[in-house]
């Protein structure tokens, strides 16, 4: 599920998986709250890793990162915090704010503030509703912790985005401590138990169920004919081009699926989720695994709300990813 709403970005599953069901099984479950079950004044903090997921892989967690990471945070705000979040609740990082909530003995929000998965911090909707994303506490492996502070978003996404470069590759952050009645405002809910969802009629291989209950719709179906990848830029980018006995489609991606074109009119796209999901194992596929030959299917999920209104878009709509077309609403073509 969480791979699924990671439209094609939020890096590969695996090594959070194994942590988080090691972490289960030796510390039992954890408890997911919803953001009404929050005390008002309370506090909860958005945790989750910046920068390569496939370093990460390589290089994993030592233990003590998150710890270190909300304690320098909470140090830094002067608050203490009675429950974590992902600031985004897909990819790895959704399975990553689990493992957050497993190490601090904190509970889980149902929330997260992407709803999706998208590049750069700033991209949040914490940040799009006028909440301070700062202080972000960056740890490594190595034992280093790094406090940003005094920087708006975008700023705060170049800091952290050098800083995990020097230590490594890939740091556990922890945003600034949101208060829960914030929150409430601020936050999409229900994404951990949308993803939950999504992924048990995955697995279940009900891709008709899981468009009725999630609003979405399949958009094609074919085989990957051509593709394309640029380097240079900080994230990976890339098109690819599907075929079928009838028709042809491009799709764009910057880490993330972007856009969906046929003969040049948009069929789908950001913040709206373009997914695509392999036809023989029924499994969301990320960018990175787009090769020439791949059967898929290519389905269309909404995005939050939040991000489909004028200031979302101008955060995360097409134009913000430098793709001169506007927002392409469900069932309309541009």
């Amino acid at each position: 599920g969480a791979a699924l709403m990671g439209s094609g970005g939020g890096g590969s599953t695996r090594s959070a998986r194994s942590l988080l069901r090691h972490q289960l099984e030796r510390s039992g479950p954890i408890r997911v709250v919803s953001l009404s079950e929050l005390p008002p004044d309370s506090h909860a903090i958005p945790v989750g890793l910046v920068g390569s997921v496939t370093v990460f892989e390589e290089k994993p967690l030592n233990g003590g990162e998150f710890a270190r990471a909300v304690a320098a945070a909470q140090r830094h705000g002067g608050v203490e915090c009675a429950a974590v979040l992902g600031f985004e609740a897909a990819g790895v990082n959704a399975l990553l704010a689990a493992a957050a909530a497993v190490a601090l003995g904190l509970p889980l929000v149902d929330a997260d503030g992407m709803g999706r998965a998208f590049p750069e911090l700033e991209q949040t909707t914490f940040f799009l509703n006028g909440a301070p994303l700062t202080p972000v506490a960056v740890a490594d492996a190595q034992g280093a912790v790094l406090v940003i502070d005094g920087v708006d978003g975008f700023a705060a996404e170049r800091l952290t985005r050098s800083a995990v470069v020097t230590v490594g590759g890939w740091g556990l952050i922890a945003l600034g401590p949101q208060r829960a009645d914030l929150l409430a405002r601020t936050a999409i809910a229900h994404s951990i138990s949308r993803a939950l969802e999504v992924g048990r009629l995955l697995s279940a291989r009900d891709l008709p169920r899981l468009l009725h209950d999630n609003g979405g719709r399949m958009l094609f179906s074919g085989k990957v004919v051509d593709v394309e990848r640029s380097t240079g830029t900080r994230f990976a980018r890339g098109s690819a081009v599907l075929e079928s006995a009838e028709r042809l489609m491009r799709l764009e991606f910057q880490n993330e699926n972007l856009l969906l074109l046929e003969d040049g009119r948009v069929l789908a796209s950001v913040p709206d989720l373009i997914c695509l999901v392999s036809r023989d194992q029924v499994r969301p596929l990320t960018t990175e695994e787009i090769r020439f030959g791949l059967e898929a299917d290519v389905l269309t999920l909404p995005g939050a709300p939040q991000w489909r209104t004028p200031r979302g878009l101008g955060l995360v709509g097409p134009r913000a990813f430098g793709y001169d077309v506007d927002y392409a609403a469900p069932g309309r073509r541009r």
